[in-house]
């Protein structure tokens, strides 16, 4: 007589199948659950790394808090209040802030404190390790403002501040220099083309010091024939 091995079947089971049927009864549970929290923590990962992305992208934008100054009509600011943008900086306070400039850099007062206070304005329309910052530091170490002050002063007039390009600007002005015994030196005709770059301040002490961030970047200046 021979022996069936199918379930429900006369005679003994085959004993592989009934392992095999019992280990996936006791193991096959615990495998599915591993496989289902593996794909459950390799989403969390993702959603992890989705937000300190975020996050790091947030940290990595921009903190400069953008201000509006209210000038008035010699350029000079009257009110400073912050903004949620900044707007364009208007041409004409370009042409004021860079009058006033070359009136600071090229002025000669007889006044030693008067003539601090210029340059010291003056300075800070410059940008710091600039080409225009060398070369007013060159122009002033071969040319002292308060030793010539002994001898005579300078006053400038300037009769014109023309855009050349977006960046470059062209500034001309009269100098009378007059001796300390009110005898005429000379009057001369002078010309700059001065290139700018703008820089919102984002502190207080930038704001009082260049409230526009108009800062030349580089210069040149010759005489008029």
């Amino acid at each position: 007589m021979s022996k069936e091995t199918k379930a429900g079947a006369t005679g003994p089971e085959n004993p592989y199948i009934a392992a095999r049927r019992e280990w996936n009864e006791r193991y096959g549970d615990y495998i599915s659950e591993a496989r289902t929290w593996k794909v459950v923590a390799m989403a969390a990962l993702g959603i992890a790394l989705v937000a300190v992305g975020g996050v790091v992208w947030i940290g990595a934008q921009s903190k400069v808090i953008p201000y509006v100054v209210e000038v008035d009509k010699l350029g000079e600011p009257v009110a400073v209040n912050p903004a949620m943008q900044a707007a364009p900086v208007d041409p004409r306070v370009i042409e004021a802030e860079l009058a006033r400039w070359v009136f600071d850099m090229r002025t000669i007062d007889a006044d030693a404190t008067a003539e601090r206070h210029y340059i010291n304005d003056g300075y800070a329309l410059i940008a710091s390790n600039s080409a225009a910052y060398q070369a007013m530091n060159d122009h002033f170490a071969a040319s002292d403002p308060f030793k010539e002050a002994t001898n005579q002063t300078v006053q400038v007039q300037v009769e014109s501040v023309l855009p050349l390009s977006a960046n470059t600007w062209r500034i001309e002005w009269e100098e009378v220099a007059t001796g300390r015994n009110g005898e005429l030196a000379y009057d001369q005709e002078w010309q700059a083309d001065v290139t700018i770059a703008i820089h919102p301040p984002s502190d207080a002490a930038g704001i009082m010091a260049n409230p526009m961030g108009i800062y030349v970047t580089d210069f040149s200046w010759t005489k008029r024939l």
